[in-house]
């Protein structure tokens, strides 16, 4: 361990750094360049690393290296579509991205011509863009589509036959799928066990946070883990894949988890103290679910001297210990399926609308390539095709802020650069390559998930790395970054151009929508209605949730979006506050710590609802509608919810007050 002094060294030094930071660059370019906090998944880096980084070295070691850059380009291909998950929806994704990959790589190899193969490259990205509309996993399959369409017109093999070419892409595609199917012992069902158990792991965490803005923050960890668990877990349950026992009992512990979980919020919210003993049995519950084993008995301990609440907590968690044991130990009973093929098939029929902002999309995808496709082929460009590579992996659509993406690209694509420039100037060659590729193929899938300007980084010195492999070309690394500003400097321009079509929706729109569920949602608590409630209480956090996202998004955006962006979010924060506090509500009343008042509750929720169609509404003043005074009146609601059931005069005029604002 290190000596305390040199810790305070280390902190001193972080926090100068943090500060000479914030003091250089601008707040939304500092929150663009922070990576994402998420897990290591050793199968994806393990599968990367033999899929992309082995096959040059077998190249090399039987003289066949450009055939094994081909092979290594399908494994790009796979790891570029694998995501974090569960083994079957992992499997289906790739699975469908071997097929479009190696389309859209046949596609472009094929083309006769530099302007024909121009021609094509525009129309699979139309393909591209309108399969996005069709769900994530085509979506993410037609982006490699034309990505690597756009590569196969720029990296032919001059003596090898063109089919032998789709044969060794293929073959890649293939390595890296049978790779990842092998993971089967150790991934089926672990992604869920893991989502289920966060959800306790967190709601332990949210129970001995010492302060107020600790217990907020790790009550929306606590949300992020529910929504995880639940997306994981309704693939299986919805009929998409096979169902096993151990997805039918950790679908049985989520669901049971519900008033566990809305009774710790109502302790964390009120602070009220939980006995270490409650906290150990729910972390003990989480490693049984996470490790597979059967968990102890569990006698509520606590006793007359605790709260309702409290004692409550405590008999949930039996209730939930004695579900899981009996179903660990019996035969547990299989989930029903509320909903036939016919209903499931309906509900993707009506998910294939494109729509208005399908067809924009793809429009801007096909003239920002048309634009990269003729600068490439005008200019005198080493490797034009890196031009509209660069446009097409900015434009991928569902990919968040287009700005972010771009700037992003830059970003990376200058370090990747820098990076590979030293690698190549170094002594290492050849062999002495190999550990480098290997941990580059290896970082790939990780800095997917984690930060997109890594991941450029990151892609750019391999790809770097491996053309050199193959034919060493002293000015590639400085040929490779102009054409990808290049690209960067296309799409800002073009999507400048087009900025009139692709408008925003205010951001006033999307908190009215979540407003009106959390009316709907405070008004079941506080009038003790337990029928959806609990639905309600995820749809609400899921909204909220969501809200984030989309305002993460424009803080990453240089001003005004960031400013605007900053100014709602005490509104967001301030209605997180109001749900918590309506889920201590309804838990108080639950265990019979008070009575319901219908006046009350209708007077807040009128509250809400005006609240809502005042942000809805385009004849509202600016002022009205600012977001200072949005969140002032949401924190006179979240007060009313503190008032006693029985209202006296004065209240009733408060209430009556905050409903005609």
């Amino acid at each position: 361990m290190l000596p305390a002094d040199t810790l305070s060294t280390r902190d001193s030094w972080s926090a100068v750094l943090t500060r000479l930071l914030r003091t250089l660059l601008p707040a939304w370019l500092l929150r663009m360049l922070r990576p994402s906090p998420i897990s290591v998944d050793g199968s994806r880096i393990g599968a990367a690393a033999l899929g992309v980084g082995l096959p040059p070295a077998v190249g090399m070691a039987t003289a066949n290296l450009g055939e094994a850059v081909l092979v290594s380009l399908g494994g790009l291909c796979i790891t570029f579509s694998d995501p974090i998950g569960s083994y079957h929806y992992r499997l289906r994704r790739v699975g469908l991205t071997v097929l479009l990959g190696g389309f859209g790589f046949a596609a472009g190899l094929l083309a006769p011509s530099l302007w024909t193969g121009a021609l094509v490259v525009v129309g699979v990205s139309v393909l591209s863009v309108l399969s996005s509309r069709l769900g994530d996993l085509w979506g993410a399959a037609g982006a490699q589509m034309l990505t690597f369409c756009i590569v196969a017109t720029g990296t032919p093999l001059e003596n090898t036959p063109a089919g032998e070419q789709i044969a060794w892409f293929l073959g890649g595609e293939l390595l890296t799928f049978g790779l990842i199917a092998t993971t089967w012992p150790f991934r089926r069902t672990t992604p869920a066990r893991r989502a289920v158990a966060r959800v306790f792991e967190s709601t332990a965490r949210m129970l001995e946070a010492p302060c107020e803005g600790t217990r907020t923050e790790q009550r929306r960890v606590l949300t992020r883990a529910l929504n995880e668990a639940h997306d994981i877990l309704i693939t299986v349950t919805a009929g998409a894949t096979a169902r096993s026992r151990i997805h039918d009992r950790l679908y049985m512990a989520l669901t049971h988890a519900t008033p566990v979980v809305e009774t710790s919020v109502a302790l964390a919210h009120r602070a009220t103290p939980v006995p270490a003993s409650l906290l150990e049995n729910m972390r003990g519950l989480a490693t049984c679910l996470r490790t597979g084993s059967l968990p102890p008995p569990h006698t509520p301990a606590t006793g007359r001297t605790h709260s309702a609440t409290l004692r409550a907590l405590d008999q949930e968690l039996a209730e939930l210990t004695d579900s899981l044991r009996s179903a660990k130990l019996a035969e547990p009973t299989r989930l029903d399926t509320t909903r036939g093929r016919r209903a499931r098939f309906r509900i993707w029929r009506e998910g294939l609308a494109i729509g208005r902002t399908g067809w924009l999309l793809a429009i801007r995808m096909a003239l920002c390539l048309t634009v990269a496709e003729a600068v490439g082929l005008a200019l005198p460009l080493e490797q034009p095709y890196w031009v509209a590579l660069t446009v097409a992996l900015v434009l991928k659509p569902n990919s968040g802020s287009l700005f972010a993406r771009t700037m992003l690209r830059g970003i990376g694509s200058v370090l990747g650069v820098a990076l590979a420039v030293l690698l190549l100037a170094g002594p290492a060659h050849g062999w002495g390559m190999l550990p480098f590729t290997l941990l580059l193929a290896a970082l790939v899938p990780d800095t997917l998930s984690r930060n997109y300007g890594l991941f450029t980084g990151v892609v750019t010195c391999l790809v770097l790395l491996k053309m050199n492999q193959v034919e060493s070309i002293p000015d590639l690394p400085t040929v490779r970054l102009v054409d990808s500003l290049l690209g960067c400097g296309i799409v800002l321009v073009v999507c400048l151009v087009l900025s009139p079509l692709f408008r925003r929706a205010p951001l006033e729109r999307g908190i009215a929508a979540c407003l009106n569920t959390v009316a709907e949602y405070v008004s079941r608590s506080l009038s003790g209605v337990t029928r959806d409630r609990s639905a309600l209480r995820r749809r609400s956090y899921r909204e909220l949730a969501e809200l984030r996202a989309t305002l993460r998004q424009r803080l990453v955006e240089p001003a005004p979006a960031s400013r605007t962006a900053e100014r709602w979010w005490p509104s967001i924060v301030v209605l997180e506050r109001l749900v918590d506090e309506a889920t201590a509500r309804a838990v108080h009343l639950e265990r019979g710590g008070g009575e319901t008042n219908p006046q009350h509750t209708q007077l807040l929720v009128s509250g809400l609802r005006s609240l809502a169609r005042q942000l809805r509404s385009e004849e509202t003043t600016e002022s009205c509608l600012s977001p200072e005074r949005t969140a002032e009146r949401l924190t006179e609601l979240e007060a009313g919810i503190n008032e006693a059931p029985e209202l006296s005069p004065s209240a009733g005029n408060r209430g009556v007050e905050l409903v005609g604002r």
